[in-house]
């Protein structure tokens, strides 16, 4: 199926597209493929503003937990019963790594 990008959420803001590529996947009996969000080299606007100069916010990496509880909160807002609490998935980090993981 198709491949999504699942955002890190931030604030008030919870893009959900991603959904809608994962229940069309579902739909066809297909499966999908979950890109995590990566945040680096992200400008700390707080800091341009008060002291005039770029300063970059550490990186910040999505974990497999961060993206089920996203997805979660998105299924509950949406009740259409694509995604519970016992939904089958595999989450593999940094594959190909010494500090590959597999869950």
């Amino acid at each position: 199926g198709y491949t999504v990008s699942i955002p890190l959420f931030e604030g008030n803001w919870t893009p959900d597209s991603f959904y809608d590529r994962i229940k069309y996947n579902s739909n066809g009996g297909m499966h999908s493929l979950c890109l995590l969000d990566i945040k680096v080299k992200e400008a700390d606007y707080d800091s341009l503003v008060s002291f005039g100069k770029v300063v970059y916010l550490p990186p910040r990496f999505m974990t497999v937990n961060k993206a089920i509880k996203q997805m979660l909160l998105i299924e509950n807002s949406r009740q259409e019963g694509l995604l519970t609490t016992d939904t089958l998935a595999v989450g593999v980090a940094r594959l190909g790594q010494k500090s590959q993981k597999i869950v």
